[in-house]
Parts: structure tokens; sequence; C-alpha cells
């Protein structure tokens, strides 16, 4: 999602939450585009859209769907094959962009690295500011923040600045006041996604970053649903014990009261690996759809702090 370059970038004062003031620092860093890779580019705004619609410059056919505009069905296709196509643009637009931020329970939480609810803030908070600046609107919603937030896209900065401030009080543990009443923060994927088809406009750019511990074939069926009519960029962000099991020992493992110890088996072993290959294959068959790019995140190995600066950052911060 970032350009690989040498330029140095910040890193959060701590693994386990990120600042607003540090998350305000970000409008500085915008992350640089290269101009011979742009998927997975966090840099969106006024360009040749890679959405394809109505406008000038033609591009491709695609079968014809129930509501497209019959003045843009190839006639000539039609002739030939006996089935009806839709001719398809290139189009010089403003493109909307929304981004899912996860922040519920699971994501608090890694062994190595950031805690995956501090990438996912991290950047979500890039998107937004990259996204302003180039002048398009940006809207978002913090599934599992105490009061889930829903913020229409717009260009208008004190929404973004909104935006902003409630990602480090989510970040932070804080309670946020919710602009729009949402389910409670328990809620499934699904169900956000489900809500995220009604509200979200076709031709939006939806960034979703989760770890997507919940991911099922219904996720699937919304993310198809969504994918044909707007781009996805889906992040999934995971920890390394979330892929393996400790050998060899047994791990105890604290948290909100409760305590697990680990002392897995070899088959306990493939079973937990499997599950995790399958939350992969589901994410993974959505890329042959078009305009949908998915990027896995670990949280000892991502793009955010890629550069050598930053890297001998994270080890001190750390």
């Amino acid at each position: 999602m970032f350009s690989s370059d040498n330029s140095p970038r910040p890193v959060p004062q701590q693994r386990h939450c990120i600042s607003l003031d540090e998350l305000i620092s970000l409008r500085h860093w915008p992350p640089a585009r290269n101009p011979g890779r742009q998927r997975m580019a966090i840099r969106e705004g006024h360009h040749l859209s890679n959405i394809r619609g109505r406008g000038m410059e033609y591009d491709d056919v695609r079968e014809y769907q129930p509501g497209d505009d019959i003045r843009h069905i190839d006639w000539r296709l039609m002739a030939r094959t006996g089935e009806a196509h839709t001719k398809l643009y290139h189009e010089e637009r403003e493109r909307p962009v929304f981004v899912l931020a996860d922040l519920r329970a699971p994501m608090f939480f890694a062994t190595q690295g950031h805690y995956k609810s501090v990438l996912a803030c991290y950047a979500a908070a890039m998107t937004m500011w990259t996204t302003l600046a180039n002048g398009d609107r940006v809207g978002g919603q913090l599934l599992g923040a105490e009061n889930e937030q829903l913020f229409r896209p717009s260009s208008n900065r004190q929404q973004v600045m909104a935006m902003i401030a409630a990602l480090a009080r989510a970040s932070l543990g804080a309670t946020a006041d919710s602009t729009v009443s949402l389910p409670p923060s328990n809620q499934h994927l699904s169900d956000a996604l489900a809500a995220a088809e009604r509200y979200i406009s076709s031709g939006t750019l939806l960034y979703i970053f989760s770890d997507f511990h919940d991911v099922d074939d219904t996720v699937q069926q919304h993310l198809m649903r969504l994918a044909q009519r707007c781009e996805l960029k889906l992040v999934l962000i995971s920890d390394p014990l979330e892929q393996q099991l400790p050998q060899g020992r047994r791990y105890r493992f604290m948290g909100s009261g409760r305590e697990l110890m680990v002392d897995a088996n070899s088959q306990q072993q493939s079973s937990y690996q499997q599950q995790f290959q399958t939350r992969i294959d589901l994410l993974e068959r959505l890329r042959t759809l078009r305009g949908v790019e998915f990027a896995h995140w670990q949280t000892n190995q991502h793009p955010l702090f890629a550069s050598p600066i930053a890297a001998s950052v994270t080890k001190r911060a750390l």
C-alpha cells in the first residue's frame, strides 16, 4: 500500500496505542507515489480513474447487468454473440474514499511489533490525510469503538479531524461520541458490511483494515457484492502467533482478568494453522474480482515503518 522508498516515516512512540498528536502529524507524511506502480497506493485523487464508468475514453466491456444504461450497450458485440454487453470507460472524476477501521477487541493484541489496532489506526489516518490533500471526499467507520462511529464522505477538514480524534480515542480505549447510531460494538463483520452495502455509493474506494478474525462465507458474499460497485482494498493485519502456535513449551497468556495456558500438540498445531489458512483463502479468492486487492501485514513485518531510519526508531520505541 505504501511505496517502498527510503524516506523516514514516523513510528508510534508506544506499541499498544497511538496518540492524537501522532495521528495529526501524519498529515505531513503522505506516502510517495511510485509512478510505475499504483496498486495498493494510498494516494488517490483527481486522476484518470481506475473505476470504470461513464466517460470519454473507451476501456472494456462486461456482461450487461440490470440497471445499466442502455445507451452504453455494445450493439455490435450483441449482434455477434447474441448476449448483451455494456461498454466501460475510464473517466476523470472525483472518487469518494471510505475507510473501515476494525478496532474490536481482537485487534488490541501483538506478541511482536505494534498492536494490530495501532497499525489499523495509523494506516486509516494516513489514508484520510492523503485523500483530503488530494481534494477528494473521505469518510469512515470505526468498528468496535464503544460507540461505533460512521462519518459520511466529506472534504470538510473539521470532519477529518473528528475522525482522527475518534481513532486516537479508540486506540486509547476511551469513550467516543457517536455521530450516527450504529449496532453494538460486538457486531460481526458481516453486519458492518451489510450496512456498508446500504450507505456506500457506487464508485467509492473502500479500504478495510482488519484482522478478519470472523471472516466467513457470509462476509465473502458481502465483499463480492460491494466489489460490483466499489474498489476494495483489503488489508489483513495479523500477529505471527495467529499463524502458528508456540512449539516445544507451554505459554501463558493473560488479559481482561482471564488466563490461558497453551501447550499444543502436533494435531492441535495443524488444526490451528489450517484455520488461519482458511481465513487467508477466503480473502484470496476475492482477488479474481475486478477492482479488488488484498494485502497481508504482520505486526512485525509491514510497510508502514519500512525505512532504515524508522526501523532503528522502532527498536528504540519497543
